[in-house]
């Protein structure tokens, strides 16, 4: 399958209107039956006029039974394409919620700091690419979720030992990139001892701690650091430094599509609340379960938050 990163354009189905030629009605002397008459073309015409305004309203993102959905290739147990695959745990829940409304994923790459141009520009359908739901974010986009929750951690080396808890990450360099909530969570004054810096990606983040040594550890969420170490056996996930609060993970759209909103939200509720979500997840991201005897009351959210966080403008209760 080629990896697309190329913009989609959704075909539209042209809904032809026939002209509506307004009743002719006389002053004249009337029959009996004129008001009648009158009155069945005003009803008539208030048919067509509601109509055309029902053609008005977007077609549903699955009318064709493929949806573009942008997603992260970089990321090892939540999002990465290998041999033109795409794999991880955003990809699965992603075909898990579309199969039970009859669709199926087109997955397109797409970076952190684009997830929501693409969704606006209507480039992409959907965006699951571990995209934490935020107050500012649900003004502008629709959620469905979260379908996981984490905090933000740190990364370092495997055999480096001097950052064991939060104090011994003053003055050590720390890497993040943008578009990710851990670049703004460490622009706190709280962490100003910190030395943060924004790599262009992830990828970039990797080979700083790794090969030139240039960063002392990477911070973003824990979900995503724990995937990391799974191809990099050298790394590993500092578990008691965690910043901020939790991340909840959304399958995000474009506002103007609630009723597809709401029908992913149903999809996501029956996914969480049978075998197949801790299936998947363990999976993914077998290095979290090695790692964490509660990950699944730690990882996966509750359904009352799914309720407060789907199809809405603000959070709700």
């Amino acid at each position: 399958m080629t990896v697309r990163t190329t913009r989609t354009t959704r075909a539209v189905k042209t809904v032809r209107t026939t002209r509506t030629v307004r009743p002719r009605i006389t002053t004249g002397t009337a029959g009996p039956g004129r008001p009648a008459l009158a009155a069945g073309a005003l009803l008539a015409l208030l048919a067509l006029s509601a109509t055309a305004c029902g053609a008005d309203q977007p077609p549903s993102l699955f009318a064709d039974g493929t949806v573009q959905v942008g997603t992260k290739n970089d990321q090892p147990g939540t999002a990465v394409v290998r041999n033109y695959k795409f794999s991880g745990f955003d990809t699965a829940v992603a075909r898990q919620v579309l199969k039970a409304v009859d669709a199926k994923p087109d997955f397109g790459i797409v970076p952190s700091e684009d997830r929501r141009a693409v969704l606006t520009d209507k480039t992409k359908d959907l965006v699951v690419a571990t995209y934490s739901i935020t107050v500012d974010r649900m003004k502008d986009l629709d959620f469905v979720g979260p379908y996981a929750t984490t905090y933000e951690g740190l990364m370092v080396r495997k055999r480096d030992n001097r950052i064991k808890k939060p104090d011994d990450v003053n003055g050590k360099r720390v890497c993040t990139w943008p578009g990710t909530t851990a670049a703004n969570t460490l622009e706190s004054p709280r962490y100003n001892r910190i030395q943060v810096y924004e790599a262009p990606d992830a990828s970039t983040c990797i080979n700083d701690l790794k090969v030139k040594k240039t960063a002392d550890a990477v911070s973003i969420d824990q979900m995503i650091l724990y995937g990391f170490t799974q191809e990099n056996p050298d790394l590993k996930v500092v578990p008691d430094i965690t910043y901020g609060s939790a991340n909840q993970y959304g399958i995000a759209m474009a506002k103007g599509h609630r009723q597809d909103c709401l029908k992913l939200r149903d999809a996501l509720r029956n996914y969480l609340g049978d075998n197949a979500w801790s299936q998947d997840f363990a999976t993914s991201l077998p290095s979290i379960p090695k790692a964490d005897a509660t990950w699944e009351t730690d990882f996966k959210p509750r359904l009352e938050t799914v309720d407060s966080l789907s199809c809405r403008d603000r959070p709700g209760t």
